[in-house]
C-alpha cells in the first residue's frame, strides 16, 4: 500500500485510483453518517478525491495516507454543514436498509441526539468500528479525548434514552 502511496505522489494517476478503490467504502460510510444523505456525500467525497490528488505530494507519511484522506473527508462534510440550515441534514436521514432495520434506526436517532463532537466519536466508533487510536488521528485529537468524547456521548446516550 505504502509503495502505491509514494507512486500516487510521483503523479500516477493510476495508483492513485488503486488506493481510492481500496479506501471508497469508509470514504463512503463516514461521509454518509456525517451528511445523512447520497447527493451530500458524494460532492464531500468528489472534494475529497481532488483535493487528495492535488495535495498527494505534501503528504509526509505515506503509510497515514488513508487517515489523512479521512481528515480531508471530514473537513468537507463541515463545509457542507455549514452551509446548511442547522436541521437540515437531521431531518433527511434515509431509511434503512431491511437488515438491522430496528437497529439502525435506534443508532441514527441515538446519534442525531447528541453534541456534534460526541457525535462525530460515536459514529466513527460504533458506526465505523474505527479504534480510538485511529479516531484520534482522524479527528486530530489525542487518544484521552477520544475516550472523553465516548464517556460524554454515552452519557449523552443514556440521559435522552431515560427521558423518552
Amino acid at each position: 500500500m505504502i509503495h502505491l502511496v509514494k507512486q500516487a505522489q510521483q503523479g500516477d494517476a493510476d495508483a492513485y485510483s488503486e488506493l481510492i478503490h481500496i479506501h471508497q467504502d469508509s470514504f463512503y460510510r463516514i461521509a454518509r453518517s456525517r451528511l445523512y444523505n447520497d447527493e451530500d456525500a458524494a460532492d464531500a467525497i468528489q472534494e475529497t478525491l481532488l483535493t487528495g490528488w492535488e495535495k498527494c505530494r505534501t503528504l509526509k507519511e505515506p503509510k497515514y495516507f488513508k487517515t489523512w484522506m479521512i481528515r480531508i473527508l471530514i473537513n468537507k462534510c463541515n463545509d457542507i454543514l455549514r452551509k446548511k440550515l442547522p436541521t437540515d441534514n437531521l431531518e433527511n436521514i434515509p431509511e434503512p436498509c431491511a437488515d438491522d432495520m430496528e437497529e439502525n434506526i435506534m443508532f441514527k436517532a441515538m446519534l442525531k441526539e447528541l453534541s456534534k463532537p460526541n457525535q462525530m466519536v460515536m459514529a466513527l466508533y460504533y458506526g465505523d468500528s474505527y479504534t480510538i487510536r485511529e479516531i484520534s488521528q482522524i479527528l486530530e485529537i489525542s487518544e484521552n479525548a477520544v475516550k472523553q468524547r465516548l464517556v460524554r456521548g454515552r452519557k449523552e446516550a443514556l440521559k435522552s434514552y431515560e427521558n423518552d
